[in-house]
């Protein structure tokens, strides 16, 4: 139920969109009023709302707003780019300003690393969060310039990425940053760190992220007999 939450706000923005005659300003409507939507959906259904949730609504209320006011869709357009770079700047902040991570800020969920590789994960992310925020600009308003797309073309473009791509990419690099940073810990922190993840994926996206990355069915048994998710003795549990 929860994954079809989080879902709805793309769908309704897309369909919206599609069947509106490529109208944003009513795609922009739609999503906002289905975020809130989903919002007290979970507000309601699990009694509890994340930071991240609250971060997110917030933000879009700032931008969806003056979008259906103004009428202007250049401004919702924005709000990738906008959302990344604030995203970045707050990981360095939290990084380096008040020496926590943004993982335990916004998401309530400790990471079990090093510190070594806290600052490298710090950095791959906020290289990902601004990469992410400079592709937005590039698509939403430089497409034309680069490719000899009309307007409605690459609006229709933007659509996409926004609603499937933006998605995408950031399940891909999640699931980057699990394996990458479970090659450099030992067995008991890789399981910390599995927690980790399913937490976060769980709260929201309503999905088990880590299960899908380490292969493992839902309600299987390894080779060991322990149930999936549990570290044999050895240490020889593959994530």
């Amino acid at each position: 139920m929860k994954f079809f939450l989080n879902i709805l706000p793309a769908v309704c923005f897309y369909l919206t969109y599609k069947f509106s005659g490529g109208d944003l300003i009513y795609a922009t409507a739609a999503i906002l009023i289905s975020s809130i939507i989903s919002f007290l959906g979970c507000l309601f259904l699990y009694k509890k709302i994340t930071r991240f949730q609250i971060i997110f609504i917030l933000l879009l209320v700032v931008f969806a707003v003056p979008t259906i006011v103004i009428k202007d869709p250049d401004i919702i357009k924005w709000k990738v780019s906008v959302v990344n770079t604030f995203f970045a700047l707050a990981i360095l902040v939290c990084q380096y300003g008040f020496k926590k991570n943004i993982v335990d800020t916004v998401f309530d969920a400790r990471l079990p690393l090093p510190q070594k590789l806290i600052t490298k994960f710090t950095w791959v992310i906020v290289s990902y969060f601004i990469a992410c925020a400079f592709l937005n600009y590039i698509i939403a308003f430089k497409l034309p310039s680069f490719t000899g797309f009309d307007f409605k073309q690459a609006e229709d473009i933007w659509v996409n990425y926004k609603t499937w791509g933006n998605g995408l990419f950031n399940f891909v690099f999640m699931i980057f940053l699990f394996c990458w940073g479970s090659n450099q810990l030992s067995a008991e922190q890789k399981t910390e760190l599995q927690k980790v993840f399913e937490k976060i994926s769980e709260q929201n996206m309503g999905i088990n992220l880590s299960s899908k990355v380490s292969g493992d069915g839902e309600n299987e048994n390894d080779a060991s007999g322990k149930p999936a998710g549990e570290v044999s003795s050895d240490g020889d549990r593959r994530l």
